[in-house]
């Protein structure tokens, strides 16, 4: 244990010099010699020192059991992703945790913290620990490197930094190793790893990933995550063109988030069925499947919006106006209160004045606002083929074939399937 260091920082924390430290317990010379490591000290005057300084030294080397039962039992709550279970240990920990405590106890703590924040949706704090990591780099064992790159490679996905996202995840693939790891963490990397490739446009690679991943879910008997997984193949699926197959495994995720009484993902399934049938063409089942989604989604969520805003644009391609104004005005107050630094915000303000107002009017705010936003977002290529096809269409009707014929070749070039 680096002790001097530790003292040190201390004494700089409560803004105390080496003398007021020093006084009547070691001379200032011996002090500076100690906080420089290059000394060694007994325990009882390493006591005195800390004690100086308001820091029980005997209680925090007391810790390191009880943190270390704690990191142990972290894993459980942080694989299967409960919050609670997760903010409970965390909480513990944090009170726990100090510059004094064993290197290897706090990299260990740093390593996991980085998927508690991911949870709980503390990203700077997860940044934090990152950094810090970034310095102790060196004193990991196998088995927090592995922890350290799946956790790594899932705070650049949550980040929509999906490059990075698989380059962490590559590693972690490699530190994985059955012996001392559980099988489940092998398929919650698996998973992860799925969603990354198909974002980088590797279906195949993704499916076969993601089947993989369900398969050691299946096993045991984590239908949550098999809920998850059903939905993952049903995009691949659907990316490769294999319609059928995507419904089933819609089909599959729609029975287990019955059973878990899930309306979350009640409403993520049926905007993709909705997806699936305007594969089809059939419209009609698709405004039936956005209106079961929305049934089911918070109304003031953007997941809501999203939905709302394929069925205007579903109904507009259907010739229903008035249905198209009614859902514009629903909701509008409501509307106003979420962020728009996201697409399917962007989308919603987008198809109100091109549905209410004059082609100028909308003009603008799509090159100002709209497509920006498509293009700035690595996520968002589906939604790029939809509206560059869609506005495609709508110039060539309006005889502008040069707009046309450009928005046509940026729908080629984006080459992906609406599936999301």
């Amino acid at each position: 244990m680096d002790i001097g260091r530790v003292l040190k920082f201390y004494r700089k924390e409560k803004n105390k010099t080496q003398e007021e430290v020093a006084e009547a317990i070691v001379s200032t010379s011996y002090l500076s010699r100690i906080e420089n490591n290059k000394t060694t000290v007994d325990e009882e005057t390493l006591a005195l020192l800390f004690n100086r300084l308001g820091v029980d030294y005997y209680k925090i080397l007391s810790n390191d059991k009880r943190i270390s039962d704690l990191l142990a039992l972290w894993e459980e709550p942080l694989l299967n992703n409960d919050i609670e279970g997760c903010k409970e240990i965390y909480e513990e920990l944090q009170k726990m945790i100090h510059p004094i405590t064993n290197i290897k106890l706090q990299t260990e703590y740093h390593v996991k913290r980085i998927r508690a924040c991911i949870i709980l949706k503390c990203y700077e704090d997860a940044a934090y620990s990152i950094r810090f990591l970034e310095e102790y780099y060196d004193s990991l064992s196998a088995r927090n490197r592995f922890y350290y790159f799946k956790h790594v490679g899932n705070y650049y996905w949550v980040n929509q930094e999906s490059d990075k996202a698989k380059e962490y995840l590559d590693k972690a693939l490699l530190e994985y190793s059955q012996a001392h790891l559980n099988e489940l963490e092998k398929a919650d990397m698996y998973f992860l790893y799925s969603l990354i490739l198909y974002v980088n446009q590797r279906e195949t690679l993704s499916f076969s990933y993601g089947q993989e991943s369900l398969r050691i879910f299946q096993n045991n008997y984590k239908r949550e995550q098999c809920l998850k997984l059903h939905v993952q193949l049903g995009i691949c699926y659907s990316r490769l063109g294999d319609i059928m197959s995507g419904l089933c495994e819609f089909q599959k995720a729609k029975s287990l988030a019955k059973e878990l009484n899930d309306t979350y993902h009640l409403g993520v399934v049926e905007h993709n069925i909705a997806n699936m049938y305007l594969r089809k063409r059939d419209r009609n089942n698709a405004m039936s499947h956005l209106k079961m989604a929305m049934s089911y989604k918070e109304k003031e969520s953007i997941s809501y919006f999203q939905s709302l805003s394929l069925l205007i644009y579903v109904c507009y391609q259907e010739g229903l106006l008035e249905e198209c104004q009614e859902y514009l005005n629903s909701h509008l107050e409501t509307a106003k209160g979420l962020p728009t630094d996201n697409v399917p915000m962007q989308e919603r303000w987008w198809l109100y004045p091109f549905i209410s107002e004059e082609e100028r009017e909308w003009e603008t705010y799509l090159k100002e606002e709209f497509l920006p936003t498509l293009n700035r977002r690595h996520f968002n290529t589906n939604y790029q083929q939809r509206y560059f096809k869609f506005l495609g269409e709508y110039y060539q009707e309006k005889g502008g074939y040069k707009k046309a014929a450009a928005y046509y070749k940026l729908a080629i070039e984006s080459n992906n399937i609406d599936v999301y």
